[in-house]
């Protein structure tokens, strides 16, 4: 498959839908603020919490805001496209909307809920040089964080969960330029595997394709549910019991990805301090609010990057390793050790395969 054969997923009847209920969100929060606001600030004093309610409320007025603000600059894009602007520029135009609304939804929670950022080794994210960047995945947050820390237009190309396009935001901007919307869970793995292969096809300069190889956001029950997945298989079983703060990151999509680009860099995203962060629940409890997030980031060149199977699972868990270390120094055992009585109480959930 080609870069231009990756199929869009286009379903106008979704699209009314989303886009009427955005709209809808973007007049009636505002509206609503005056009178909910002093309830929840109310609300948090007693709760002894710092304003986060009253944060959460801000943050999805903002959001629904920054969201319509996007589909109006998307739909004025495409007035422009159909009376002359040529596909360069009309590609251009929506890569910045991209990064536009990735940037504004980063950083306004950031700002929203005084989460302090502290990010080592930036540098080699906004490389210029072709890459695959891989990434923890443990938040909502960390989803829009490759492309709002980089301080210039990267081209980036997006594995996102077709589940995502419920956000008519996404719908629209992020199915003009090359990103895949995965279909989890398909009747046909393999097509689902080669549009993936096919983001690196033709990866020119400052492109970067972004990946979160374990597949969906962490959580303990999820680890001790793969644990109990591989217990006849011992080496995904050591794998598995190796990495206590992150799920393995050998997702064959991934895998096969690094295989099918041999002039492509990788990158390593690893975070931690956003963790517990993975629902509105956890915003109105308080766990993003002056949180500090620590990202670090480094780099392998295309010739240091092993492309054979066995070698590249090695090379991914080893990496991953790294990443588990990081984010075991900034949790401490104590919290871990709640994290697992609290699994260990309730029974397992299982969840489809795939990013979240």
């Amino acid at each position: 498959m080609k870069l231009h054969e990756i199929p869009k997923d286009i379903n106008w009847a979704r699209r009314a839908l989303t886009t009427t209920s955005w709209f809808a969100l973007a007049i009636i929060l505002p509206l609503t603020l005056p009178v909910v606001v002093p309830i929840l600030a109310l609300y948090d004093v007693i709760m002894r919490r710092e304003l986060s309610a009253t944060r959460t409320m801000i943050f999805f007025t903002f959001f629904f805001v920054l969201e319509s603000t996007g589909l109006v600059i998307a739909f004025w894009l495409w007035i422009r496209h159909l009376f002359g602007l040529d596909d360069d520029a009309y590609d251009l135009a929506n890569r910045r909307l991209q990064r536009w609304w990735s940037r504004g939804l980063f950083w306004g929670s950031v700002r929203i809920f005084s989460v302090d950022v502290q990010i080592e080794g930036l540098e080699e994210l906004e490389d210029t040089r072709p890459c695959i960047a891989m990434s923890r995945h443990a938040s909502t947050l960390d989803t829009m964080m490759p492309m709002a820390i980089v301080r210039e237009l990267k081209r980036y190309r997006y594995v996102i969960k077709s589940e995502l396009l419920i956000d008519p935001t996404l719908d629209y901007a992020a199915q003009r330029i090359p990103n895949v919307f995965v279909n989890r869970g398909g009747n046909d793995p393999e097509f689902e595997i080669q549009k993936i292969i096919a983001l690196a096809t033709e990866l020119e300069d400052n492109a970067a394709v972004v990946v979160y190889p374990e597949g969906t956001r962490f959580t303990e029950k999820k680890r001790k549910r793969l644990m109990e997945k591989f217990e006849d298989d011992p080496q995904m079983y050591a794998i598995t019991e190796s990495l206590e703060n992150t799920l393995p990151p050998l997702r064959e999509g991934s895998v096969r990805l690094i295989e099918a680009s041999p002039h492509a860099d990788l990158v390593f995203i690893a975070h931690r301090g956003i963790d517990r962060t993975t629902g509105m629940n956890d915003l109105i409890k308080g766990t993003l609010t002056k949180a500090r997030l620590e990202v670090s980031i480094w780099r392998f060149i295309a010739d240091e990057v092993p492309r054979q199977t066995d070698a590249i699972r090695d090379f991914m868990v080893e990496n991953w390793q790294r990443i588990d270390r990081f984010v075991a120094e900034g949790y401490g055992a104590e919290e871990r050790h709640l994290a697992r009585t609290a699994a260990a109480a309730s029974p397992a959930q299982v969840s489809a395969p795939g990013a979240e």
